[in-house]
């Protein structure tokens, strides 16, 4: 806590953020961030870690606000594509990200098709043509 005290005016003062990403639930993470007191050390938002400790991922999203968050890493565990994971509804998080006025960077990695975990090109292709839909889809 204290080197990311340290940390965060020096971050402030070169114009970065610095993004963590813990296993805290939302409320730690505001707490954590609380703590630390500079708006350049924000969270690194994993769906992973909510979704694999059974939290509802919108309302995490929610309580942090998107002051808070400084990137999403979209994945969870192994087994199956973002597409056609059962515990996470894309369209419903891109539509609270939206409410809170959230824009920022998506981190494609993982969520591999047990099918073939081992071809990249095919996993990743199929994860970040998912993500594009939902989030670069037109508006009506």
């Amino acid at each position: 806590m204290e080197r990311l005290k340290a940390v965060g005016p020096r971050a402030e003062e070169a114009g970065v953020v610095i993004g963590l990403e813990t296993a805290l639930d939302a409320g730690g993470d505001v707490q954590l961030l609380d703590d630390i007191g500079s708006p350049a050390v924000r969270i690194y938002f994993n769906f992973a870690n909510a979704l694999q400790n059974g939290r509802d991922l919108c309302r995490e999203l929610q309580i942090l606000g998107k002051d808070r968050i400084c990137q999403i890493h979209c994945t969870d565990q192994d087994g199956v594509w973002l597409q056609d994971n059962p515990r996470l509804d894309l369209p419903k998080v891109k539509q609270t990200l939206d409410s809170m006025g959230w824009g920022g960077w998506l981190v494609i990695e993982r969520s591999r098709s047990a099918r073939n975990s081992r071809d990249v090109v095919w996993n990743f292709g199929a994860n970040t043509r998912y993500l594009k839909s939902v989030f670069q889809a037109e508006k009506p």
